[in-house]
């Protein structure tokens, strides 16, 4: 049983070591999202998976896949705009370290796909726009990481400033 014990206590303290050697993360997402589209805005909500590969201690990159979904008041008639959008958002993040976590800012680009429907007419619109966010990371685990952060998303006639909650695991 010792011996069982101490091969544990080994494998966990061997851990940290591998994710500095890989530098490698992925996590999921999920928060409150604000949409304005036609100078009207509403809340709606978001949810995503990312991965970063950390080129130091201070920078990394990172890319992911975010949906999000709400409906947004129209002056044109009484039904909303309905919106549902896909980004797939490239960015560049530097962290600033600190004892139990890091404070960080990311920009980048993102590619969007946004559907905008209303009284039973879509349209739709692709294309590329900036993105940009900045939060805070906390440590729990030696690779284990929890952020609370705010993204910004310009996606055309669709922008998006979100609060989100995320769950990380170094690899």
């Amino acid at each position: 049983m010792k011996k069982q014990l101490l091969a544990a206590a080994l494998a966990l303290t061997a851990l940290p070591a591998s994710a500095d050697i890989f530098g490698l993360s992925v996590g999921a997402t999920a928060g409150a999202a604000q949409l304005e589209y036609d100078d009207k805005s509403e809340y709606g909500y978001e949810y995503g998976v990312n991965a970063s590969y950390q080129l130091n201690d201070f920078f990394s990159v990172n890319a992911g896949v975010v949906q999000g979904s709400g409906e947004v008041e129209t002056d044109l008639s009484a039904s909303d705009n309905d919106i549902d959008y896909t980004a797939i958002p490239v960015t560049f993040r530097g962290d600033i370290p600190l004892l139990i976590g890091s404070l960080y800012a990311k920009a980048g680009a993102n590619y969007y796909d946004v559907d905008i429907e209303r009284d039973g007419m879509k349209g739709n619109d692709d294309g590329w726009g900036f993105t940009g966010g900045v939060g805070f990371m906390f440590t729990l685990l030696p690779l284990i990481d929890l952020t609370l952060g705010y993204e910004y998303r310009d996606m055309g006639d669709v922008e998006n400033n979100a609060i989100l909650f995320g769950v990380g695991i170094g690899l």
